[in-house]
């Protein structure tokens, strides 16, 4: 009944009838704002039929849309194409905002699930709808009518993540904390984010694919420390753990009653980026509202001494995995083998699992042959791979999960047995350029990530180039490969860089039917000095691969820059050859030899 998206549509939209809806929002994420999600949240794909990771789907009466960013936009299109639902372009200035669309598509009312929604959305939408008569439904929750085999809860087991690998304990971790709220003049702080539970109390889990996190609140008190999660996911060890760092196992719905019998007076901080709107209502109003970036992210996002070096071991098992899966590639294609990009995808993975301490991806890998490149985030599948032959680009954006820390790195390849052709080698000049002004940037204390957006842009802008999505984000420490509140991108984020922070690097230029091409590097941010105009911060490359000597022609670089390339060979070299065989060493001493 249920196998097509027409049908689906028309089963919310009765539904929606039932209950005097008009509209129906329905977002990407779950109770946890998280990026990445499990399959029981994943709603909005299994109504649209869009499998990107951003998105937001409106369906109202008679219309329907979906809105993404530039990421998605040839994925989102060939996705809903015969689905009914219109895209909508978010990055494009004529693109309305999916409150103002639902208004002038006169819409009188709006249904949402708030529990899915951040607090910050709602109380947007709930000023524009205001504004123009539109009721809201914030407890619209369609699910078991319209979603018939809508997959459980994850019921995955927590288990503790030694503090030899976290570098500080709990109790280290709540006594920060609380200092931290007591100075921002907060008594209580509800958490939301799986990956600030894991990191606060050293627990990881299985419950997202690709990200070590299990599902559960927590609040944190003067007094208390309560973690609330489904009791089947605490083994007797993991609960004896817990007791002896006085956090308290609650029921995992038990949240909102708990937050509802706050003292009158008390300070609440609360993160309306980072908490879903269920959470913000139960906040009683006789308490106080702190509200900012939680601490627990922002503590999280600075790693410690045990974290980064952690960080160094894990680039070194990742780039072994990357030199034996890349000279496995060459010499099979030279064999004449016949390969598909989800072969690839699985091979990257065995290669990566060879590794001690490794638990596996951190995200699905990006392994595009020539046009699919250009769609940014595609994801290879049975339906859509394509046959990887002797002369074209293959993009490759991989990470791992190890115990030491999380990985993330693309690279981008020639695989002309001849010539590379030379609109690639130029545009890889563009990127690499980029790439390296970013990575040796030096700049005050104080900079926001809008401010250095710029140092990886400036060679597509000078030949009227451009890439939609974000230069850097952070990365987690054996937990999620996107991870904030920093970021490098055009947009403006409040959130200062600083020393400790770990962030990807990666422009990228995609032409559609031809190539996707990005170079990422992973980066820690470090202290660079001080002067009489205050300390300065710079980056220190932590990847461990090397770029395609086939697209690097000489002339479109500077002496400096052709320096940090050959310099930046010998360091992979140097911290690779030690764990690789004769033959390896060989191969990878090739493929760093100076330019």
């Amino acid at each position: 009944m249920y196998n097509s998206i027409p049908k689906r549509l028309a089963a919310l939209r009765n539904l929606m009838e039932t209950n005097a809806i008009e509209a129906c929002i329905i977002p990407t994420s779950d109770s946890h704002q998280g990026e990445y999600v499990s399959s029981h949240f994943k709603f909005r794909k299994y109504l649209s039929g869009f499998t990107g990771s951003a998105g937001t789907l409106v369906v109202g009466k008679d219309k329907a849309g979906l809105w993404t960013d530039s990421r998605y936009y040839l994925q989102a299109e060939q996705e809903l194409r015969g689905s009914g639902i219109d895209l909508f372009k978010t990055t494009l200035p004529e693109t309305p905002c999916i409150p103002e669309w639902i208004a002038e598509m006169n819409y009188r009312s709006a249904g949402i699930d708030g529990e899915v929604f951040a607090a910050r959305e709602v109380l947007k939408m709930i000023q524009v709808f205001n504004k123009h008569g539109v009721r809201l439904v914030d407890d619209f929750k369609p699910y078991t009518r319209v979603w018939p085999d809508r997959p459980d809860l994850p019921d995955s087991p927590f288990y503790v993540f030694p503090v030899g690998y976290a570098g500080k304990s709990v109790k280290e971790k709540l006594s920060e904390l609380r200092a931290e709220l007591s100075r921002q003049g907060a008594d209580y702080l509800p958490v939301s984010g799986l990956d600030d539970i894991a990191w606060l109390f050293n627990l990881r889990g299985s419950d997202v694919d690709f990200n070590p996190v299990g599902l559960a609140f927590a609040l944190i008190g003067p007094d208390i420390a309560n973690l609330y999660t489904d009791k089947n996911k605490i083994d007797e060890s993991t609960l004896a753990y817990l007791k002896e760092n006085n956090i308290q196992l609650r029921d995992y719905s038990a949240l909102y009653a708990d937050l509802s019998k706050l003292p009158a007076g008390s300070g609440v901080f609360t993160d309306t980026a980072r908490i879903n709107y269920f959470i913000y209502k139960h906040i009683p109003s006789n308490c106080r509202r702190v509200e900012g970036t939680a601490p627990t992210t922002a503590l999280k996002s600075i790693k410690n001494p045990v974290e980064i070096a952690g960080f160094r071991t894990a680039m070194q098992k990742e780039g072994v995995a990357l030199v034996r899966f890349w000279r496995w590639f060459e010499a099979a294609l030279e064999q004449g083998k016949e390969f598909y990009e989800t072969d690839l995808v699985r091979k990257m993975s065995e290669f990566r699992l060879e590794q001690d301490h490794c638990k596996g991806d951190s995200f699905h890998s990006i392994i595009s042959y020539n046009e699919h490149g250009a769609i940014v985030h595609y994801s290879p599948s049975e339906s859509t791979k394509a046959r990887i032959l002797p002369d074209g680009y293959l993009l490759v954006d991989t990470g791992g999960q190890y115990l030491e820390g999380t990985t993330d790195i693309t690279r981008t390849f020639s695989l002309y047995r001849g010539a590379t052709p030379e609109e690639f080698k130029q545009d890889y000049a563009r990127i690499l350029k980029g790439n390296i002004a970013l990575s040796e940037c030096i700049f005050p204390t104080h900079t926001r990530g809008s401010q250095l957006d710029i140092m990886a842009r400036q060679f597509l802008w000078k030949d009227l180039l451009q890439y939609g999505h974000g230069t850097c984000h952070g990365i987690g420490h054996f937990l999620n490969v996107h991870e904030g509140p920093q970021s490098i991108r055009m947009e403006e984020n409040p959130e200062l860089i600083k020393a400790g922070m770990v962030m990807s690097n990666e422009p990228g230029i995609y032409r559609t039917g031809k190539y996707g091409l990005r170079i990422e590097n992973m980066m820690l941010v470090i202290e660079k000095g001080e002067s009489e105009f205050g300390q300065f911060l710079g980056f220190e490359t932590l990847s461990l691969c090397p770029l395609e000597l086939k697209a690097i022609e000489k002339k479109y670089y500077t002496g400096q820059e052709i320096d940090w390339i050959n310099a930046y060979h010998r360091f992979v070299y140097n911290r690779l050859s030690a764990f690789l065989s004769e033959e390896e060493k060989a191969w990878l001493a090739l493929k760093t030899k100076e330019v």
